[in-house]
């Protein structure tokens, strides 16, 4: 989106207001649940079925049941099973956590090899590796930075450094296989930035980006 001058001739970027762009909000959890089914008992000495839907393997039914490998460790058994000696690609589902709540996150086209990540129309079924990128702290980095919105309103973004917490995870056993911890900082007004509904648009955080820690997850999604 074009710049509008402002006064001292400095640009103001534009803020975009979203709704959840960056994340997908799908609702549920995941569960397998299934009644026993049981043969009507009579002189004919019927027994009850033990099978069920629950003794299926359990899968995560949306990106949001990620969460719990992310922040307890728990896996999902009927996750495909992480062979690191297998040199192919291990398909991962990213999970990001720059607020309160997880979500999936969908890198940019070119940001990650094709197949490294999967999207949102992806099943996080199919996942071997579970990539979670979590904002930890938070520090006003003193600068403050002319915005303008979509309707021409002048406002004022204070920025804010980062640190971050990184791990890739094992879907299917919930094993943490490599755990990193890093700083997002940078001196430099946005050009844009992007909120959702309810988050506060005169903050700006400087997040880690795809590219950050590509080579750090590369050795376990391509080995």
């Amino acid at each position: 989106m074009s710049s509008t001058p402002s006064t001292p001739p400095t640009p103001r970027a534009r803020v975009w207001i979203t709704a959840g762009l960056l994340g997908v909000a799908l609702c549920g959890c995941s569960s397998l649940t299934g009644g026993t089914g049981g043969g009507a008992g009579g002189d004919n000495g019927g027994a009850p079925s033990t099978s069920s839907a629950a003794d299926a393997p359990e899968v995560p039914a949306t990106a949001l049941d990620l969460e719990r490998v992310c922040t307890d460790g728990l896996g999902y058994s009927g996750m495909p099973a992480y062979d690191r000696t297998s040199k192919t690609v291990h398909p991962a589902m990213l999970m990001n956590k720059p607020g309160d709540d997880w979500s999936q996150f969908e890198p940019p086209a070119g940001d990650f090899p094709k197949g490294w990540i999967l999207g949102y129309s992806d099943k996080p079924a199919d996942a071997e590796l579970v990539v979670c990128v979590e904002r930890t702290k938070a520090s006003p980095t003193g600068k403050k930075c002319d915005m303008e919105s979509d309707d021409g309103k002048p406002f004022t973004v204070s920025t804010y450094n980062t640190s971050y917490r990184l791990k890739v995870v094992e879907g299917r056993t919930g094993k943490e296989l490599y755990k990193y911890t890093g700083e997002a900082k940078s001196d430099e007004c946005p050009m844009y930035i992007f909120t959702s509904e309810g988050e506060d648009k005169d903050k700006h955080y400087n997040e880690v980006r795809p590219k950050d820690y590509r080579k750090r997850v590369q050795p376990f999604i391509a080995p």
